[in-house]
């Protein structure tokens, strides 16, 4: 079976690297995908990573910009004019992708 997929792909380059490419995109996506959203409480590296990575490695941009909004000075004030209990946990939840 490997000498098919090795003897298939020498024959092939185009396709090797198609399925090749189309693997790794996976991979990173997967992998930029599972971080964690930082935090107001998150460092400025950490930050500009989770950026990059999904605006540049993953291409996911919209996930890149929705974590700034907690970043913002005024977002606990915001959450605390809010109806209910005062001094509320702030709950960072993304939107449903539609």
């Amino acid at each position: 079976m490997i000498e098919y997929i090795t003897t298939f792909f020498s024959r092939h380059p185009f396709m090797a690297a198609s399925i090749t490419t189309w693997i790794s995109n996976y991979g990173i996506t997967a992998f930029v995908s599972s971080l964690p959203s930082p935090t107001a409480h998150s460092t400025a590296f950490y930050q500009f990573w989770f950026k990059f990575a999904n605006a540049v490695l993953a291409g996911n941009t919209s996930r890149a910009r929705s974590s700034a909004i907690e970043n913002s000075p005024n977002f606990q004030d915001a959450v605390n004019k809010l109806p209910g209990p005062v001094d509320k946990p702030v709950v960072v939840v993304e939107a449903p992708k539609p």
